[in-house]
């Protein structure tokens, strides 16, 4: 039986899985992200870490930064994958497989997944905030993923606002993100108390202490009003949240409850605002069945 093959590139891991033809995932496995000193030893690396080729039938993948519907790495991500901007990843995938390759942004990959299996699934507009290291994202309409002109439409870490204490436009992405939360948890408390880990500081909210509590309800705010902004300019019928975090109750719940009250205070009557707001049913596969699901889809 022949299989697609997901590939998830991340700054930390190199995700694998092989998936059937109803998207049931029969086998996964990892590798090390590690930086590499040329393109060539990159994409030689990623294969090289692929299983048996003869049981795949084609290859989908998901990559950071910002990737053109042609597969060509517009912008530099995390340092380790940094290398891949000015490449086409079809293209050096294909060379060293010889399969159909298709390639989509990691957000709009897990956007995809929702979009077409998951939470948003059946809806005529939909948006996605995927919060990790940064706060990426992704829209759909009844057809599928919004790609925009320069395929950057979606790219919620960079909605900007004017910070008033310095008069410079900042990123909604650079606070709500897990970097931010632990930025926001590390400049509350001494050298000695400070969190290398978001989970760390979300360890600590759940067992009540004062100081992590102020942390993740000021990060909680911030999220809030990401999804208020996307909102504002999109109004979907849903808007999902992915990574890590999303798989807590406790956060999806915190900040369905905020989203309402920045509603409310925001509008003065919140009772027109029919967003919801809920979590991304597949969580850490999103990405790798989002990426099969385009690859398939490019490929018909």
């Amino acid at each position: 039986m022949e299989y697609c093959l997901g590939i998830d590139i991340g700054g930390t891991f190199i995700k694998y899985a092989l998936a059937d033809e109803k998207y049931n995932i029969v086998e996964r496995w990892k590798a090390k992200t590690i930086k590499l000193d040329s393109v060539q030893e990159f994409y030689d690396y990623i294969c090289s870490n692929i299983k048996d080729l003869n049981t795949i039938k084609n290859i989908g993948i998901s990559a950071p930064g910002l990737i053109d519907e042609n597969s060509n790495v517009k912008s530099y991500a995390a340092e380790n994958v940094c290398i891949m901007k000015d490449t086409n990843v079809n293209l050096e995938m294909g060379k060293r497989t010889n399969k159909k390759v298709a390639t989509i942004n990691d957000a709009k990959a897990a956007g995809l997944c929702e979009f077409k299996m998951g939470n948003a699934k059946g809806s005529s507009s939909s948006a996605f905030l995927i919060i990790g290291t940064g706060a990426g994202g992704c829209l759909c309409d009844e057809k599928g993923v919004i790609y925009g002109k320069d395929c950057f439409a979606g790219e919620f870490h960079h909605l900007p606002f004017i910070n008033a204490e310095t008069g410079k436009i900042d990123r909604l992405g650079d606070y709500s993100s897990m970097v931010a939360l632990i930025k926001i948890f590390n400049n509350k408390v001494t050298s000695e108390d400070k969190a290398v880990y978001g989970s760390e500081v979300c360890d600590k909210y759940l067992k009540g202490d004062k100081i992590a509590k102020e942390a993740v309800d000021e990060w909680i705010n911030n999220i809030s009003v990401q999804l208020l902004s996307i909102t504002v300019f999109y109004n979907p019928e849903i808007i999902c949240i992915g990574g890590g975090i999303s798989e807590e109750a406790w956060f999806i719940e915190a900040v369905k409850e905020k989203f309402q009250s920045i509603c409310k205070g925001y509008f003065g009557d919140a009772e027109f605002i029919t967003t919801k707001i809920d979590k991304c049913n597949f969580n850490n596969d999103s990405n790798l069945l989002g990426a099969i699901i385009n690859v398939n889809e490019m490929l018909t």
